[in-house]
C-alpha cells in the first residue's frame, strides 16, 4: 500500500511541474518540437491564459521584421464607472531561428506541439510568461495557435494599415478624407478617444467595433503602424 501511495504522488508531481496550457497543468512529456517547412507557418494568433487572465499574441512578418503584440485586459477604475479595458504590449527584437526558438527582449520560448488525447495542438511555449500563471523561474505556458488569420484581428475598412507595409502607390489614388480616416483608424482600433463631437469621433462611433477607452494610445502602436502613419501623413499633405 505504501508503494502505491508513493507512485501516485510521483505521478501527480510529474504532471504538475508548473507547465501550463491556459491555466491547466500539463505533462511536459506530451510537448514536442514544431518545425514546419516555412517560417511563416508560425505566423498567426495564439491564445494564452483563461477568463480575466486571457490574452492574445499576434505574430506576423513584414519582410524586414517580425511584429509581435500581446493583447490583454484589465479593470480600469480611473473613470467614474469601473470598466474592462484592452491593453497592448509590443515585444521588441523578435527572432525565430530554424529550430523554432523564439526570442525577444522581453520573453523567450519556442514553437512546439502538445499531444492532447491523440490530438496534436500547435503552440508557442513561453517561459515566465506575462500572464503570471507560472510561479517559478523556468516554468512555461503554452499559447494555443488559433485558426484566426492575422488580418481578422484588425477591424476597420483600412485594417491593412496595421499588418502591411503601405507604399505611396497604395495611397496615391485615395482622397485626403480617405487618408485621414485610414490614419485615425489605426488609433481607433486601440480605443483612442477622439475629441467629443468632432469628425473622427462621430465617424468611429458609427462603427460597431469601436470602443473609446484611452486618451493616449501611442505606446500601443507597433513599429509598422508608426511607419504607416508617417507615410499617410505625408500623402495627406501632398499638393
Amino acid at each position: 500500500m505504501k508503494i502505491i501511495t508513493t507512485i501516485s504522488i510521483f505521478f501527480i508531481s510529474n504532471i504538475v511541474l508548473g507547465q501550463y496550457l491556459g491555466y491547466s497543468p500539463i505533462d511536459d512529456s506530451d510537448v514536442a518540437k514544431w518545425i514546419p517547412k516555412y517560417q511563416m507557418e508560425y505566423y498567426g494568433v495564439y491564445d494564452f491564459g483563461d477568463s480575466e487572465g486571457e490574452s492574445t499574441l499576434v505574430l506576423f512578418g513584414t519582410g524586414s521584421e517580425i511584429i509581435t503584440q500581446v493583447k490583454s485586459g484589465k479593470w480600469n477604475s480611473d473613470t467614474k464607472a469601473t470598466e474592462w479595458i484592452s491593453v497592448y504590449d509590443n515585444l521588441t527584437k523578435v527572432t525565430i531561428d530554424k529550430n523554432g526558438q523564439f526570442t525577444s527582449d522581453q520573453y523567450q520560448g519556442e514553437f512546439v506541439t502538445y499531444e492532447n488525447n491523440g490530438n496534436p495542438i500547435k503552440c508557442l511555449k513561453v517561459y515566465d510568461s506575462w500572464s503570471g500563471v507560472s510561479e517559478k523561474k523556468g516554468e512555461y505556458e503554452l499559447g494555443r495557435k488559433t485558426n484566426q488569420n492575422v488580418s481578422e484581428v484588425f477591424y476597420g475598412h483600412y485594417a491593412n494599415a496595421s499588418f502591411e507595409n503601405l507604399s505611396p502607390e497604395n495611397l496615391e489614388k485615395m482622397s485626403s478624407r480617405e487618408l485621414q480616416i485610414m490614419r485615425n483608424e489605426i488609433f481607433a482600433r486601440y480605443g483612442y478617444r477622439f475629441i467629443k463631437g468632432g469628425k473622427m469621433d462621430l465617424h468611429f462611433r458609427q462603427q460597431n467595433w469601436y470602443k473609446p477607452q484611452h486618451s493616449n494610445v501611442d505606446k500601443f502602436l507597433t513599429s509598422l503602424e508608426k511607419r504607416n502613419i508617417k507615410l499617410i501623413q505625408e500623402m495627406e499633405g501632398r499638393p
